[in-house]
């Protein structure tokens, strides 16, 4: 048994990340890890964004989280892979994962989580740990193979 510990999407959440290295990042895929719990209606989305610019956006319902996980369950998490069609170039600076819906209304009984991390083996955190509850959100991003280094 584990515990997960999740922010509730009332309205939206955010993620700020930052990337370090001096070059493009041709991003395929962001993969948040979400906590569905009893097939929440209405439509999601995860949006990338510079500043107030939406960069680019995936949306999902709860039906497509069953299709991933071949279930019928209505309670589940997974890593929900929104894979990114169009290039989506990110650099040297600070960008905001948001996870937002349209026709969802949270309820204590039906309601989409983005569950935050334990730990993680991909990012470092920049500050003290203190309690769990102040982790950051999980998520995980998948570059593009760069050609260059194709051999």
């Amino acid at each position: 048994m584990s515990a997960l510990v999740v922010d509730e999407l009332i309205t939206t959440l955010s993620q700020t990340i930052t990337f370090k290295a001096y070059r493009k990042y041709i991003i395929e895929a962001i993969t948040p890890k979400l906590l569905m719990y009893n097939a929440p209606s209405g439509t999601f989305t995860l949006s990338v964004k510079d500043g107030a610019t939406t960069l680019a956006s995936k949306s999902f319902t709860s039906a497509d989280i069953k299709t991933d996980l071949s279930t019928a369950s209505n309670y589940a998490w997974l890593w929900k892979v929104l894979n990114f069609t169009e290039n989506v170039a990110l650099k040297a600076k600070t960008y905001t994962l948001e996870l937002s819906s349209s026709g969802y209304t949270y309820n204590s009984s039906s309601w989409l989580g983005w569950v935050k991390d334990h730990e993680s083996i991909f990012n470092d955190r920049e500050d003290a740990f203190v309690t769990a509850h102040e982790n950051p959100l999980s998520f995980r991003i998948y570059e593009k193979q760069r050609p260059e280094l194709v051999r």
